[in-house]
């Protein structure tokens, strides 16, 4: 019987604890098929830890475009890598450096 190298790779994860980091590179890698090169450009996954995809956004109008089309990718998301048990996308704004008091 043989087993498919996706299958064993994915054990290997699994049984190492690195599964999430593995989700994390094919969602970064399928992420502008997903939302489109513009809007990729402005919002990136960041994390993804206990079903819960951490992306980060350039500026308010990417977030409130990730926040809008939310149910849409999280479903793609979930069509691509369906073992990564995703079950919410939060957005948060990336703060520049140097700011503040």
């Amino acid at each position: 019987m043989l087993t498919a190298f996706r299958d064993i790779l994915q054990r290997t994860a699994r049984s190492l604890g690195i599964a999430p980091a593995m989700y994390l590179a094919q969602a970064r890698e399928a992420w502008p098929e997903i939302v489109g090169p513009v809007l990729a450009g402005a919002a990136e996954p960041r994390t993804l830890r206990g079903g819960v995809l951490m992306v980060t956004a350039a500026h308010a109008l990417a977030a409130q475009e990730v926040n809008l089309r939310r149910d849409e990718i999280l479903r793609e998301v979930r069509q691509r890598i369906p073992q990564a048990d995703l079950r919410q996308i939060r957005v948060v704004i990336r703060m520049s450096g140097g700011e503040g008091a």
